[in-house]
């Protein structure tokens, strides 16, 4: 009997220490379809660790003691197995495996008027890009929704939705990053939920443009619109008007355009409203 014990205690000292010093991470799913996002958790790992995902790093959020953020595979990602990492510098701490299934996008045409595809100009490209990086610099570090997302337009139907490959003018300009609305001019756009206005200002290929930061790197873009009702800085509620249906930018009818982005990618927001956050 006091052999038996002995034993046991030895064990015990020896598990504890590696068990307590592993870093525990936690997905909200290890199947996704492209235009879908997960949640990533990691509990007890060092400040400035990171994840790895399809081929990118993404930002890890310290908040409530533990890191928290989303990642997402876009209209792009290649379908596949891919390791989900957690890492500090080169070192591996943690990793899951997340599979990537195909959705079949379909193709849109459109055609434009010579002022509109002008705007495809690559200054004007590139002059965008650095406004929006610029603007998105900083994010807020913990969760600001809260619940199921809201459609931002009332009653309006679907004119096109995520994904879809975009030709304009015989030319293709890549995927469609959200899903746009055929709602009148001049119809109210409400925040699809809680956060803060980090751009509300024109841009050259997306018209009047709000992005609203809900946190962990999740954001929700308005574009096109006719108006702006929000100023940078702002702290908005879900269900506030942020501006109006219209069709600046590139735009081949009066519509809006809304986008989720996660820490970079553009995914489908149409789940968001119906079942939350992943």
């Amino acid at each position: 009997m006091r052999r038996s014990l002995s034993v046991l205690i030895t064990i015990t000292v020896v598990l504890v220490p590696a068990v307590a010093g592993a870093p525990v991470l936690e997905v909200s799913d290890s199947a996704i379809r492209q235009g879908e996002a997960l949640a990533v958790t990691v509990r007890g790992a060092p400040i400035g660790v990171a994840v790895q995902f399809a081929g990118r790093t993404w930002p890890l959020y310290r908040t409530g003691g533990v890191h928290r953020t989303y990642v997402g595979a876009d209209a792009r990602t290649i379908p596949g197995t891919y390791r989900l990492r957690v890492v500090e510098g080169s070192r591996v701490l943690a990793q899951r495996t997340v599979t990537v299934a195909r959705v079949a996008f379909r193709q849109r045409r459109l055609r434009l008027d010579p002022d509109k595809e002008a705007l495809f100009d690559p200054a004007l490209v590139a002059e965008e890009q650095r406004k929006v990086s610029r603007a998105l610099r900083v994010l807020a570090a913990e969760q600001l929704w809260e619940g199921a997302f809201l459609v931002p337009t009332v009653a309006a139907p679907i004119s096109s939705p995520y994904g879809v490959q975009s030709v304009y003018n015989g030319t293709v300009r890549g995927f469609h990053r959200g899903t746009d609305f055929a709602a009148p001019e001049g119809t109210s756009v409400r925040a699809a939920n809680h956060g803060i206005v980090r751009l509300a200002e024109p841009l050259p290929l997306v018209g009047n443009a709000v992005f609203v930061d809900h946190g962990l790197g999740v954001l929700t873009a308005y574009f096109h619109m006719s108006a702006l009702s929000v100023q940078v800085g702002q702290r908005v509620r879900k269900g506030d008007v942020v501006g109006a249906v219209g069709s600046t930018g590139v735009a081949t009818g009066v519509h809006l355009h809304w986008g989720l982005r996660v820490n970079g990618i553009y995914v489908d927001p149409m789940p968001w409203t119906r079942d939350g956050a992943p």
